[in-house]
């Protein structure tokens, strides 16, 4: 019987694929046909910008953040939120990897609490949602969450078996995979075409994302038992995407056309969830021996990729407005902005399309959503996120417990795996640029990456090694850049173009690469909603003008502006703020030339911020400013 039912699945999948086929999480398993890996997150200590926001979010929002709100909704079931179940798990995730990261005993206490109290709240049958009886699996009382929650809660679970299993062997790590089994079994019990089973697609809110979107964890799930139900679900659920009368259509509809506008509700957060869970399935299928039955998963990721990119993405990194891509390039500066939880999903998919191909396009867009948009919405000291972040106007930092809020922590404690990564051919690339070390002890090879950036574009890395080692080291140049000069010891520098530039050697212990990328102020032209407005960049930042450093004499917001679109005739100097109101110990500020716009024109410094600090004081802000 069960060999049937895998036949019809996959029958019915090869049938509607066809046509096409002519045309993070972090995990510690190393796959062969990837072009590069992330690393452990044991494995990088992070300073600098990213060391702070890292540690903030360590301190300022995972420790602190309410046990007993996190599992409320288990514990008295109905929740009092539809979704209220999510945040265990996305906390779980967030946890996990940054425990992994900093080894602290109070955090890891507080996790292994969470999971025993989650595990405890599970009913005999494997329900482990937060609805009560009479509306799981409904859509009554807007209760169509109930698969979406199970999506997170098998992820936090599964989060905290592969973390645990890297330190040791942990009798609750196998009690929460068996509680993830269980959980998984009663959907599969639930959902399917058999006799007596409900449609996945019908139970779940925005066209069936919503619950589609558990695909992640389920292949997860299967990597983790080798359990062969586990992925015949999840061959069921891509299948109910395209044939269920209530799915998404999400291959069909980007393998045609090719705009998440289009797709479905457009619904930007479970879009993209969806597209992550399909790469997850396309790399198993490889793995397997069965990457034809997936080119189409693969295909239809990149084609959103690409659009989202080209047609919905801000100058900051985020996407999406009301939660919802809209048509191509209408992009407002103010109002419900860039989701926090589309910006972390984003992150997630480019992280994943990176790991497959290792082009540099996509570390470029990830490095722009880092240090603009995902920081942007994290509150400095950690406690608070925003739940949209405007690029005009001030920022709402909440304290509550939200998706976003919820979601923002993920995207920060996923940090240390992928400023470096590691290549199939041994290869060891620089991702981003930020004070670090990565060691690799069972090679012997420890890098120490200093550098001011993104506020410099100096970076020195040095070499340390137990023996010396031939191995390809691979900086990222990145596009905004175009050209850097690079050296290695006492040679004399060379110029290189943006992408990857490999340095093929056999490497001592001491060597020392210096890497200088040209920092320089550049003015960006508005196009389409933001046609006659400029912005002003450095280096991958942002910047915008803070009511904060504005003089009183200098107002209003939207009067003030920089006198040409030259960038070369603008003074730039740096400014560290100091003891002077810093938001952190290295906080710095960029002065230029100002001008008031109006009757009389007035000459002034313009001190700006980058966007990830600008309106953490409550202060208004804006990044477009008139054209001169």
């Amino acid at each position: 019987m069960a060999s049937e039912y895998r036949a019809k699945l996959w029958g019915a999948m090869a049938v509607r694929w066809q046509p096409f086929l002519v045309l993070g999480v972090w995990t510690m398993v190393a796959y062969a046909g990837d072009a590069t890996q992330f690393v452990s997150p044991k494995a990088v200590r992070l300073e600098g910008l990213l060391g702070y926001r890292f540690a903030a979010n360590e301190q300022g929002r995972l420790l602190p953040l309410d046990e007993d709100a996190l599992l409320s909704g288990f514990r008295q079931r109905p929740g009092g939120q539809a979704w209220i179940g999510e945040h265990v798990g996305k906390w779980l995730h967030a946890a996990v990897l940054t425990w992994l990261n900093t080894d602290d005993p109070d955090l890891k206490a507080k996790i292994d609490r969470i999971v025993q109290g989650l595990i405890a709240t599970q009913e005999p049958d494997g329900y482990l949602g937060t609805y009560d009886l009479p509306t799981r699996w409904t859509m009554e009382r807007e209760r169509g969450w109930d698969v979406w929650v199970h999506k997170y809660v098998l992820i936090g679970l599964l989060s905290y078996v592969d973390g645990t299993k890297e330190v040791g062997s942990d009798g609750l790590a196998q009690r929460a995979l068996e509680a993830a089994k269980k959980a998984a079994d009663l959907l599969l019990r639930t959902f399917g075409t058999g006799e007596g089973q409900l449609d996945l697609m019908e139970r779940s809110t925005h066209v069936g994302m919503a619950s589609g979107s558990i695909l992640q964890p389920m292949v997860w799930l299967y990597r983790a038992t080798g359990e062969r139900r586990y992925l015949d679900f999840c061959r069921y659920i891509v299948w109910a995407w395209e044939h269920s009368p209530k799915g998404p259509k999400l291959l069909n509809s980007l393998l045609t056309h090719g705009d998440v506008h289009q797709t479905a509700n457009a619904k930007a957060y479970e879009m993209m969830s969806c597209l992550v869970g399909a790469l997850e399935l396309y790399r198993l299928l490889r793995d397997e021996g069965r990457e034809d039955d997936g080119k189409t998963l693969l295909l239809a990721a990149q084609r959103a990729w690409d659009d989202i990119t080209t047609n919905h993405l801000y100058l900051t990194g985020g996407t999406s407005f009301r939660e919802h891509f809209l048509a191509d390039h209408e992009l407002p500066n103010t109002g419900e902005v860039a989701e926090t939880c589309t910006t972390v999903t984003l992150l997630q998919l480019t992280l994943e399309l990176f790991r497959l191909s290792g082009d540099a396009k996509y570390m470029d867009i990830a490095e722009c959503l880092v240090f603009n948009h995902l920081l942007a919405a994290q509150h400095p000291d950690g406690s608070r996120w925003c739940y949209f972040t405007p690029l005009e106007g001030t920022k709402n930092y909440r304290h509550d417990i939200n998706c976003c809020a919820s979601s923002g922590p993920r995207g920060i404690a996923l940090l240390p795996t992928f400023v470096y990564t590691l290549d199939s051919d041994g290869g060891i690339r620089v991702n981003f640029y930020a004070a670090s070390e990565l060691r690799l002890p069972e090679r012997g090879i420890q890098l120490v990456q200093e550098t001011a950036y993104p506020y410099d574009g100096s970076v020195r890395l040095q070499v340390h090694l137990t023996a010396p080692a031939e191995f390809p080291l691979r900086l990222r140049i990145p596009a905004w850049c175009q050209t850097a000069q690079i050296a290695v010891n006492d040679e004399a520098p060379k110029q290189v173009s943006s992408g990857y530039h490999a340095l093929r050697r056999r490497w001592q212990d001491g060597d020392t690469v210096r890497l200088e990328l040209p920092m320089r102020l550049r003015v960006v032209l508005g196009e389409h909603t933001n046609e006659g407005k400029i912005a002003l960049m450095f280096g991958p930042l942002v910047l915008a003008v803070d009511e904060r450093f504005l003089p009183a004499d200098a107002q209003p917001l939207n009067a003030v502006t920089v006198p040409t679109t030259d960038a070369g005739k603008l003074t730039l100097q740096r400014v560290v703020i100091g003891d002077n109101g810093a938001l952190w110990a290295n906080e710095i500020a960029f002065d230029t030339d100002g001008i008031t716009l109006g009757e009389p024109s007035r000459r002034f410094v313009l001190r700006l911020t980058d966007f990830a600090h600008a309106g953490a004081r409550g202060t208004a802000f804006t990044v477009w400013l008139p054209h001169p």
